[in-house]
């Protein structure tokens, strides 16, 4: 509601949630990862309430998360069956299902699980891809930093691992590519290329939120529980 209120107030992105802390505001969207409730906005802008809106924003998570499980799982396995079930299984999954029935206001952190898949999907295209693939990947990492940015930082790590694993099989190759005149890095450059572009499609979000951090009283959220 205050994400709709400021754009309907002309301010995008949004930063502010005008009519939050007793009417004072508050940089809500300045910190916290918003993609998933610019999606959720969209579904207000095709006249639902609020409160449906919410649901086929959850719904439309749950279909991209187990389309692009079904399609990872198809390409590693080269089986239907085994993307069916891997969709099934990743749609399922206790977090999941914690994030939309229990804890209900998860919704950054339901929609980065959808792009989990989308992101590893992506990057396999990149070994020897073109800049068709380097876009896909920047588009969906970019898509992962805005939707929570927790979950990205936590998945970051494993991502580095898949495109390091991916990319040492093609130094096998390097007397191939000698002969063929071609430099063994220009393998690499595909994954570098698509971070930067990635983080370059991000940073209107992640760089503001590091900047102005002194801005902020930022201590209950990041010190004791949290």
């Amino acid at each position: 509601e205050q994400l709709e209120t400021a754009v309907f107030d002309g301010h995008f992105p949004v930063r502010w949630m005008p009519d939050a802390n007793y009417g004072y505001g508050y940089p809500f969207y300045n910190f916290y990862a918003p993609l998933s409730i610019y999606i959720t906005f969209l579904f207000r802008l095709f006249g639902f309430s609020f409160v449906r809106a919410i649901h086929l924003s959850h719904l439309l998570g749950y279909i991209v998360a187990a389309w692009g499980t079904f399609a990872l799982a198809r390409r590693w396995f080269r089986n239907d069956w085994a993307g069916l079930l891997a969709a099934a299984a990743y749609t399922v999954a206790p977090f999941h299902l914690v994030n939309v029935y229990v804890r209900g206001d998860s919704l950054a952190e339901f929609w980065a699980m959808a792009f989990y898949p989308l992101v590893i999907l992506a990057a396999d295209g990149l070994i020897g891809g073109g800049r068709r693939q380097v876009a896909l990947f920047a588009l969906a990492y970019a898509a992962l930093i805005l939707s929570h940015n927790i979950s990205a930082m936590i998945f970051s790590p494993f991502l580095l691992l898949y495109l390091l694993l991916r990319f040492l099989p093609q130094r096998t190759q390097r007397a191939q590519s000698i002969l063929n005149f071609q430099s063994p890095i220009s393998n690499l450059w595909f994954p570098i290329s698509g971070l930067l572009l990635a983080f370059a499609l991000a940073a209107w979000f992640f760089v503001p939120a590091l900047v102005e951090q002194s801005l902020a009283q930022l201590g209950t959220v990041t010190s004791g529980y949290f």
